[in-house]
């Protein structure tokens, strides 16, 4: 996968033009935020993750784990599994600023500790409460 730190300019579609900020683009030997995220807020991250926005052509690995190992995340709200490491997680806040995640975000908030910032857990909030108005 590529890195990015977070709040970077996400431009991974060299022809397109650059479009939101990247959070949780992690990668081995680069540092991240360790925190915790409520179970409330990894349930919205999830549903948003069952979206399988723009989808990629293959699958990316972690490269935080010592050996490849196939995630996968089930959605609650969606009625679905799927699997970590082909699409985006997309959340707007309610000022309108875009944040870009992988889908592999969700593994590596439950097994690498890695703590969102707050900014992106209110866009996720913000975007569930606008997709599930009725909280279904």
């Amino acid at each position: 996968m590529t890195y990015y730190a977070d709040f970077s300019l996400y431009d991974f579609i060299e022809y397109e033009e650059p479009e939101g900020l990247t959070i949780g683009w992690l990668e081995d030997g680069f540092d991240y935020n360790i925190d915790e995220v409520s179970e409330e807020d990894l349930a919205d991250i999830i549903d948003l993750g069952s979206l399988r926005q723009h989808r990629s052509r293959g699958w990316h690995a972690c490269t935080l784990c010592q050996e490849y190992t196939e995630h996968s995340a089930t959605s609650a709200r969606a009625n679905v599994d799927y699997r970590l490491g082909h699409a985006e997680i997309r959340a707007v806040s309610d000022d309108g600023v875009l944040y870009v995640a992988p889908n592999l975000i969700i593994h590596y908030i439950v097994d690498h500790l890695y703590g969102p910032p707050v900014e992106f857990i209110d866009a996720v909030r913000s975007e569930v409460r606008r997709r599930w108005p009725d909280g279904k």
